[in-house]
């Protein structure tokens, strides 16, 4: 059974409001269009954001939310799905509650938005970006180090918390065994600093919704066994 032992420090862990880059120039611009605004291209860049809110608020909210997740779910979600949001969106963070877990990320996006457009009418964005550094015991053990996957990295993360956590209470099985697919899924961006050889670690960051990792307040840190998917057979 191919698993191998970590060291890991906690770095940081704190509440942002956005993941950088998620909305950028062409995301704001794209928007815009799908709102019918006149003379996108003629918006200077510093005015984007503003301006794409300002169009967005023409709307009433059920449908501004409609809009939204028109544009940056496509058909991921069919119109009654939209339209069931536009009130939902409102009431609930749902990048943590919504049952499909492979839309957390982008219904966090959406939220955003919808957040600095009604700040009044929308829950404010929270998640969690976790820095931290893994050290590997032994030289077997650095390749999962160089390029580090989502199943490679929840595992590490759930070693640093007790059994109850809602990562092991859900996925246990994934957890200790060989497959994890949806780890994709809980984590949103991977951020790797690279990869130190003298020192066998690497540090990472995460951008994430609190239900995953918040059990990891207040620890510094910790030693734990993790492999990635694929390992346990080799």
């Amino acid at each position: 059974m191919a698993t191998f032992k970590y060291e890991v420090e906690i770095l940081s862990l704190k509440e942002v409001h956005e993941i950088p880059g998620a909305w950028d120039e062409e995301s704001f611009k794209g928007l815009l269009h799908h709102l019918e605004y006149d003379g996108v291209e003629e918006i200077p860049l510093e005015e984007l954001r503003e301006m794409a809110s300002l169009a967005l608020s023409d709307f009433e909210k059920e449908e501004a939310v409609e809009k939204v997740l028109e544009f940056r779910l496509g058909e991921r979600l069919n119109k009654g799905q939209r339209k069931n949001l536009g009130n939902e969106m409102q009431e609930d963070p749902l990048w943590i509650e919504y049952s499909d877990l492979s839309l957390h990320e982008e219904l966090f996006h959406v939220g955003c938005i919808l957040y600095w457009t009604f700040p009044r009418n929308f829950p404010s964005p929270e998640i969690a970006k976790l820095t931290f550094r893994i050290t590997a015991r032994k030289p077997e053990a650095q390749s999962n180090l160089i390029a580090p996957g989502a199943s490679f990295l929840c595992r590490v993360l759930n070693g640093g918390m007790d059994e109850h956590n809602i990562m092991n209470r859900l996925f246990d099985e994934n957890l200790e065994g060989d497959s994890f697919p949806e780890a994709d899924h809980i984590l949103w961006q991977i951020q790797n600093e690279g990869f130190d050889e003298g020192s066998r670690s690497a540090t990472v960051t995460v951008y994430t919704s609190w239900n995953w990792v918040e059990d990891l307040k207040g620890v510094d840190s910790y030693e734990v066994n993790a492999w990635a998917d694929g390992q346990l057979e080799g």
